[in-house]
């Protein structure tokens, strides 16, 4: 692990709860509403009411199609090769790399306590990642990428044991413990 060959993968799920499932709630409703309106269309035009009705049945069905991915959300945490990517996964299939850095140029490696968010924070963040399921999950951490002349990324994860044990074994000086 120390050589930074390894390779590990971790996927995180985003659950249904709190502000998540009112946003699918919030979405499924305009779905709802959006065939609503043809369906009032096609009441009061009742010469073309099949017409509208089919028209308004597969739009709402393309747009549900379209759409509902971007719901189901799922976080990918990747070491290979020294080498850390977080990316954002919509529907199972779309992907989105949030924040790929090198393991040895990392600036702070550290439990996402009040002390080692403002630590991080006096290090001048040019963006803030969170990729965790929640905010009430266990063992969120936060690590800083960057550099003097580099963007400096400030991402919360949920580790595990050995993607910690990964980050030490590369990268031992700047991490912190609990």
């Amino acid at each position: 692990m120390n050589n930074g060959t390894s390779f590990y993968e971790r996927i995180i799920k985003v659950p249904n709860r709190g502000k998540h499932l009112a946003k699918k709630i919030s979405l499924a409703m305009s779905y709802l509403l959006l065939f609503s309106i043809f369906a009032v269309a096609a009441l009061n035009n009742i010469k073309s009411a099949l017409p509208l009705l089919v028209v308004g049945a597969l739009l709402t069905f393309a747009v549900a199609a379209v759409s509902w991915k971007y719901l189901q959300l799922e976080y990918e945490y990747s070491f290979s090769y020294g080498v850390i990517s977080v990316s954002k996964i919509y529907g199972k299939k779309k992907r989105k790399t949030l924040v790929s850095a090198e393991i040895k140029e990392l600036m702070l490696v550290a439990p996402a306590t009040d002390e080692s968010i403002s630590r991080a924070e006096g290090m001048e963040i040019d963006e803030r990642v969170i990729a965790v399921s929640s905010e009430e999950a266990e063992n969120i951490w936060l690590l800083l990428t960057g550099g003097k002349d580099k963007k400096r990324t400030l991402l919360f994860f949920e580790a595990d044991e050995r993607s910690l044990a990964i980050l030490k074994g590369i990268n031992p000086f700047v991490f912190s413990k609990r």
